[in-house]
């Protein structure tokens, strides 16, 4: 089986997973990635081809008449590699709706079309239109998007919402993280029998690898640590202030702020700020799995202030404990309120400031509840059964 994706960009987490799709269940990959700097991606993701085994096509990226991006050449590409399944993400979707030409050349050369998205701030269809013109859901700056009840701003997001019925219509499956994804499709349309929930992992037996190692380090029950990139939405200037409040009572509080981003120089003023810099540390980026692992198991709790991401996963597979708020609905799968963590208020310093104390109550439940995060992973959540998903959708579209 072939299969080509049409991505923003190279995520080294992700590239770990796709070797471990095209090694372990013979599906042979092709991505196309923007040439230079991708416009889709997020503000310090990191992006590496080490080690990568699939094949990568850097293409440019250009805007098109409708304002969204879409890479020249594609059909020249897809020509030469032939694949079974093209799967694509936000926003190479609408290309298929605005280009009509591009959903007949697939059919003619039987080539299936995958949607994959992350339904997050996606509204259902009946309520498309209120969520847009009430400005939606939040940037990554953690500010909500502009109301705008003109009426051309409601005939613009009437073409949005349409757009998405039209596209969710033409592909052959959708592959989602989230429950929700079902009754959000069916709005839109989409048969029960073509929407995949597959849940979302990285290379988790690369990761229990480097975890096996490091069974013998110390941690320490009151360290916090946070790990992802540094833009606002993550909000790690909350965990920062709760840390500062939790330090007044419990003297072993400390934080390890792991991440880089365009928060940076921001956040380390307001550590400086509060005389916090002897018990919060900033290590920059580690994408070194080894080198994070150990910073992992030295912590004594995983806690995601904001917006979450992979982070959560790694955390649970060196034996941590979560606290989080809900956030884009990652966590819910993963975290299991007084079993393995926590929930606080999103935004509150106090509700996380009471959970995180929780917590330092009772030192013992930390590694409980740690090893409770980890046989999740491992009976669960995990590279196999998370692919084993995208498996099902593939057999599914290869057979239609």
């Amino acid at each position: 089986m072939k299969l080509m994706l049409l991505a923003g960009g190279l995520p080294h987490y992700y590239n770990l997973v796709l070797n471990k799709l095209q090694r372990d269940f013979n599906v042979e990959i092709s991505v196309v990635v923007p040439k230079g700097n991708g416009a889709t991606l997020g503000a310090g993701v990191f992006e590496s081809t080490n080690g990568i085994e699939f094949k990568v096509y850097f293409q440019e990226e250009y805007t098109t008449y409708y304002g969204k991006k879409f890479f020249r050449g594609l059909r020249e590409l897809i020509k030469e590699e032939k694949p079974d399944i093209l799967m694509v993400s936000w926003p190479y979707q609408v290309s298929f709706v605005f280009y009509p030409f591009w959903y007949l050349f697939l059919k003619w050369n039987k080539i299936a079309l995958i949607s994959k998205e992350i339904p997050f701030q996606v509204p259902h269809y009946e309520q498309a239109i209120s969520y847009y013109t009430q400005g939606g859901g939040i940037t990554e700056n953690n500010q909500s998007h502009q109301k705008n009840n003109a009426w051309t701003a409601k005939i613009k997001f009437l073409i949005v919402r349409e757009t998405r019925k039209i596209f969710s219509r033409l592909v052959d499956a959708h592959i989602n993280y989230l429950e929700e994804a079902r009754s959000l499709h069916a709005s839109y349309g989409v048969a029960a029998n073509r929407v995949f929930i597959t849940a979302n992992s990285p290379d988790t037996d690369e990761i229990f690898r480097h975890e096996a190692a490091l069974k013998n380090v110390t941690s320490n029950p009151y360290r916090l640590l946070h790990v992802g990139r540094l833009v606002k939405w993550k909000q790690v200037d909350l965990l920062i202030e709760a840390a500062v409040e939790l330090r007044k009572k419990y003297g072993s509080t400390e934080l390890t702020i792991v991440g880089d981003g365009p928060e940076m120089e921001s956040l380390q003023a307001q550590v400086i700020e509060a005389g916090a810099q002897e018990y919060i540390k900033f290590t920059g980026g580690v994408y070194e799995m080894g080198e994070l692992g150990k910073i992992t198991c030295e912590a004594g709790i995983y806690v995601l202030a904001g917006m979450g991401g992979l982070s959560i996963n790694e955390a649970m597979c060196f034996g941590k404990p979560v606290i989080c708020s809900v956030a884009d609905g990652t966590e819910k799968r993963l975290v299991r309120e007084g079993f393995n963590g926590y929930y606080f208020e999103s935004g509150s310093v106090t509700s996380l400031v009471s959970t995180i104390e929780k917590m330092f109550l009772d030192p013992a439940q930390i590694q409980l509840m740690g090893q409770r995060s980890k046989e999740i992973i491992q009976q669960e959540i995990n590279i196999h059964t998370v692919l084993g998903n995208y498996m099902e959708a593939f057999k599914f579209v290869h057979q239609v």
